[in-house]
């Protein structure tokens, strides 16, 4: 992915952060031909806290796919794999400049990490299968138990692949109006969260807005100096 020194990550626990609350990638392996790529849920295994990481390279994270799926046979076939964790993509309209001679652009962010895939084995799938539930009911003000259901993972886990992915590359580009003055940056985060004006088609960009929230020298911790 090609980077720009004016959009980066504001540091690497920014970027591992992302990678914690984006549990959707897209997992892209080479072949002959076009690439191959699968959407898939990725996970922090048992034990590894986003917290305490500064970078994910060495660090190994849980994904899986339907068996019916011969993504994974490629991936046996050629382990290294690109997953791709991106937010939504926000337009932004020269309107919110409002100043002459402007062009719009998009704003959003994305993270892409190179691994190396193992295979794991079905006790191994159903692990990363409860781990996978846990990470993405944490998310939620209600939890679902899903000790219930336990038989029915046991059931089916047979028509799941999963596997483990030791990153061994990352890069970032964090591309939220950086390179406007933080009157502008205001404007552009307010829109994407929705707050102040029409409503606009595609907004609010909710996650962008935290994203903008979350940086350094944000309009949001300006304010609050």
């Amino acid at each position: 992915m090609h980077t720009f020194p004016n959009y980066h990550a504001p540091d690497g626990r920014a970027l591992v952060d992302f990678v914690a609350t984006t549990p959707f990638a897209i997992a892209v392996t080479s072949q002959a031909g076009a690439p191959i790529a699968t959407h898939v849920p990725v996970v922090f295994p048992p034990g590894v806290d986003p917290a305490d990481h500064d970078s994910l390279v060495g660090v190994t994270l849980w994904s899986h796919l339907g068996r019916a799926n011969p993504h994974w046979q490629r991936m046996l076939e050629q382990p290294e794999v690109l997953l791709i964790h991106s937010s939504s993509h926000g337009y932004v309209s020269p309107t919110l400049y409002e100043q002459p001679k402007s062009v719009p652009t998009v704003d959003y962010t994305a993270v892409h990490l190179t691994g190396r895939v193992t295979v794991l084995d079905d006790e191994g799938a159903l692990q990363v299968v409860e781990q996978t539930v846990r990470q993405l009911e944490g998310t939620r003000t209600q939890e679902w138990d899903m000790t219930d259901s336990l038989d029915v993972f046991r059931a089916i886990i047979g028509g799941v692949v999963a596997f483990g992915i030791e990153v061994t590359g990352e890069q970032a580009v964090f591309k939220l109006s950086q390179d406007m003055s933080h009157e502008i940056r205001g404007r552009v985060r307010d829109e994407f969260a929705g707050q102040g004006g029409e409503p606009v088609p595609g907004c609010p960009h909710t996650d962008l807005a935290r994203l903008m929230d979350s940086l350094p020298d944000s309009p949001a911790n300006e304010a609050a100096k």
